[in-house]
């Protein structure tokens, strides 16, 4: 009874005209737009550096990673990224306004900030820069503060008690150096991180979500207060347990197919570089599937309100997390500072980041913490939703 189950759900979602569009064509259509737009990215061989405009002033000088990092992009040569102008804040402004330079950047804090008149290829590729750079002057403060406290913790409480402290800036020029070894470069295939392939992992990421969408509509064919098919099958004498499995198992089966031919699509046709690390890009998507089909399901259940309005929330819910996680040219460091807890708990971002951590760190921990943390989170939207159809009663069906 379960296969007939699976193989009448995997059909009906196959059928349905809607569904189909959202997890299958539409991923698609978008990898082939952003493709389209950041095309000529990818071509270093004819890459013409762009003006930029970076406020001079105490809070940039007090910042020795982004000195270095623009000095470097900068420096006339074949992998030259910018024309950069070091001025004072109005006169950047004014450069900006006779669109002298494409975008301005500043600090406020530590923090580096973008300042654009318009969007375009060039302001994409500003704001994605000064973001790596960012996220690499993080890296080298974890990195950092980790040896330190190793070194600390090495210490005798002898060498404590006399005031002896690691050697902070040597520590400091290792982790720089740890770093600049795995630093993105485009030449490199098997270490490739481009700066728009933020994009794509959005885009993944985007996808997974999508399996919110099957789930829930499966699901609202099983409870007899949304659907009459849920009417006949709460008063069907097949176990509503194996009806429910077999519904969420085809909801996720078709998605995880889909993410595995969108993955396929994207590298080998499209040609977008993952770097070497393929086989845990495809299980992050298949995990961050899992917990979007639960969080379907979960929302179905609770929500008492029609199909259609619950896409809606399920696509509010995937952009808010997109737009947090870097699509659409967003800084994902800004909304980090901005409100950290929203990519520490949005499935979006557990995924963007784990797929960060591939290439930016050498070991595999923060990686797997983004793992197991989807599935944290599938199974608390799996007991929510567990609670919630126990607590379901009906007077009449």
């Amino acid at each position: 009874m379960f296969w007939h189950s699976f193989k009448y759900a995997f059909r009906t979602l196959l059928k349905s005209r809607a569904m189909m569009f959202w997890t299958l064509i539409f991923p698609f259509i978008l990898a082939i737009l952003f493709n389209m737009a950041f095309a000529r990215l990818h071509d270093f061989d004819v890459f013409e550096a762009f003006d930029v405009a970076v406020v001079d002033d105490e809070n940039f000088r007090d910042s020795e990673i982004f000195k270095e990092a623009f000095k470097t992009l900068s420096e006339e040569g074949e992998e030259q990224l910018f024309v950069t102008q070091y001025v004072d804040s109005e006169k950047a402004d004014q450069l900006l306004a006779d669109e002298k330079v494409d975008g301005i950047v500043y600090i406020v804090d530590g923090e580096p900030h973008v300042k654009i008149k318009k969007n375009g290829t060039n302001q994409t590729v500003l704001t994605t820069a000064v973001e790596q750079i960012y996220q690499s002057s993080k890296m080298i403060e974890d990195i950092a503060d980790t040896k330190i406290n190793e070194a600390v913790s090495e210490m005798s409480p002898e060498q404590l008690m006399r005031g002896e402290m690691p050697d902070v800036e040597k520590i400091y020029k290792d982790a720089v150096a740890t770093v600049s070894e795995v630093e993105p470069n485009v030449k490199d295939d098997s270490r490739v991180m481009n700066i728009v392939v933020i994009e794509f992992y959005t885009l993944i990421a985007m996808a997974c979500m999508q399996g919110s969408m099957l789930s829930s509509e499966m699901m609202d064919r099983c409870l007899p207060n949304i659907t009459s098919r849920g009417k006949r099958v709460a008063i069907a004498p097949t176990r509503k347990g194996i009806v429910i499995v077999s519904n969420l198992l085809a909801s996720y089966s078709i998605l995880l197919l889909s993410l595995i031919a969108l993955i396929a699509f994207m590298r080998f046709v499209l040609g977008v570089e993952f770097g070497s690390n393929l086989g845990f890009i495809i299980l992050l998507a298949a995990v961050g599937g899992l917990a979007s089909t639960v969080m379907g399901m979960m929302l179905s259940i609770v929500l008492k309100t029609n199909n259609a309005a619950k896409n809606v929330i399920i696509l509010i819910i995937t952009m808010v997390g997109c737009l947090f996680a870097g699509m659409f040219g967003g800084n994902k460091g800004f909304f980090d500072n901005l409100s950290p807890i929203i990519n520490k708990i949005s499935p979006v971002g557990m995924i963007t980041d784990g797929f960060y951590s591939l290439y930016y760190y050498a070991d595999s921990a923060r990686y797997f913490s983004n793992v197991y943390g989807l599935l944290i989170v599938a199974a608390i939207f799996m007991i929510l939703s567990i609670r919630g159809l126990r607590r379901q009663r009906y007077d009449s069906i």
